[in-house]
């Protein structure tokens, strides 16, 4: 296995070697970096019915911002201090503009890398370019299995997501199912980008246990209202929902649920589950009592009140966007992102983008501010491609997400997609 494992950094350090040596070291490589400044990249939706998950971005560069004024930049692993200059433009969670986006932010604004683009779909349309073009696209906002499985990260190198895949995720709910409700009518709902993988996932690990799924549907983001379905699914009888969709659809699930006073035990993935985004929106008598697995720390929770990492975040996102909440995973998710930067960036022994990929690709427990205790980032070459593969269960309270149980670790155990 050791030597399954090294083979595979070996490879895709001489995949990126080949790469820059094959469009020119010194005139590719250092693109959008010099001694003192790298310029950075994010394309998010900023508009659209996912307009939730600009929050991603925003903070992302909230943080970049405090890390530039407040702690003087990065130290890289060549000893220099850089700033971090970052170019966001809107993608509304579409592949074209998301495609388009990358050209621009590649051909124009000349940047050294991108971080925290959201969505399976957009990413795996500019997946080719980024790779074409030899740029760093990591820490996505995706849970889409395929940015991390061997074959995938052998062909595209310089991609990489930053969340819980989702047939991980899926293999621990269905785990979780089984363990807390044997016996149950599961219903499983998902949306038409990343839900699809999700969905896969959660069928295969729900067949494996013996799982009894009683309904499937699936919506699209182009459909104004999902509760023709929602009621469908609550006619099936199922007393366990799975809930694989994004927040706008989520609030517009949990309000419908209310109406018709469907009760079943409700888990959310993670993408939909923000606090800010989803729950509040929905409101606490429509949401409480739903669960998620968490990665990071809840802003809502008081036991965090006095962790010195929840209380730079809370101060210096109002301080740089005072127009985010807090409260919304999706802020806590970019201001993570931002610090995975960070972190692989002060790992990053040579100034450019091949270094980078080799600090992102030999990350070995990693920990950045707003992670849960226990939960690190791990990478080895292309055999482990997933940062995170551990996470708690928690279960909201209308106010904050209640741990329950320890956290589960499921490094190097995440499934074939």
């Amino acid at each position: 296995m050791l030597k399954r494992k090294r083979a595979g950094l070996h490879f895709v350090q001489a995949a990126l070697a080949a790469a820059l040596v094959s469009v020119g070291f010194a005139s590719h490589a250092e693109v959008g970096i010099t001694d003192t400044e790298i310029l950075w990249g994010n394309s998010n939706p900023l508009s659209g019915p996912n307009a939730g998950y600009g929050a991603i971005g925003r903070a992302q560069k909230a943080c970049f911002e405090y890390v530039n004024n407040e702690l003087g930049g990065v130290k890289m692993g060549d000893g220099k201090t850089r700033k971090l200059k970052l170019t966001m433009y809107d993608d509304a969670m579409e592949p074209a503009r998301a495609l388009q986006n990358a050209r621009r932010l590649i051909t124009q604004d000349k940047v050294f890398a991108i971080s925290g683009n959201v969505g399976t779909g957009a990413n795996l349309g500019a997946r080719p370019f980024y790779n074409s073009e030899k740029v760093p696209q990591v820490f996505l906002y995706t849970g889409g299995p395929m940015f991390g499985s061997t074959p995938e990260v052998e062909k595209f190198p310089y991609t990489m997501l930053a969340l819980l895949a989702y047939n991980t995720e899926a293999a621990l709910y269905a785990s979780y199912i089984k363990e807390n409700y044997p016996n149950a009518k599961v219903a499983l709902f998902n949306d038409d980008s990343g839900g699809p993988f999700f969905a896969k996932g959660f069928i295969k690990a729900a067949k494996e246990l013996g799982l009894n799924i009683v309904i499937h549907e699936e919506h699209s983001y182009s459909e104004p209202t999902i509760d023709a379905k929602i009621d469908r699914i609550a006619a099936s009888g199922a007393d366990v929902f799975v809930d694989a969709t994004t927040p706008k659809f989520v609030v517009q699930a949990l309000k419908r649920m209310q109406t018709i006073n469907w009760k079943p035990a409700h888990i959310i993935w993670g993408v939909g589950s923000s606090i800010g985004g989803a729950l509040q929106p929905a409101g606490a008598a429509a949401s409480t009592g739903v669960l998620t697995g968490l990665w990071l720390k809840d802003q809502a929770n008081p036991a965090y009140a006095n962790d010195e990492d929840m209380k730079v975040y809370v101060e210096k996102l109002k301080k740089y966007d005072s127009g985010l909440n807090p409260a919304d995973q999706n802020a806590a998710t970019g201001w993570f992102v931002c610090h995975a930067v960070k972190a692989t960036l002060e790992n990053t022994k040579a100034p450019t983008r091949e270094a980078f990929m080799e600090a992102a690709r030999s990350m070995k427990g990693v920990k950045t501010p707003l992670l849960l205790e226990g939960i690190t980032l791990n990478t080895n070459g292309s055999t482990d491609g997933y940062p995170i593969e551990s996470v708690q269960m928690g279960q909201y309270d209308g106010t904050k997400y209640v741990p329950k149980g320890p956290v589960i670790n499921y490094e190097g155990k995440t499934p074939a997609p």
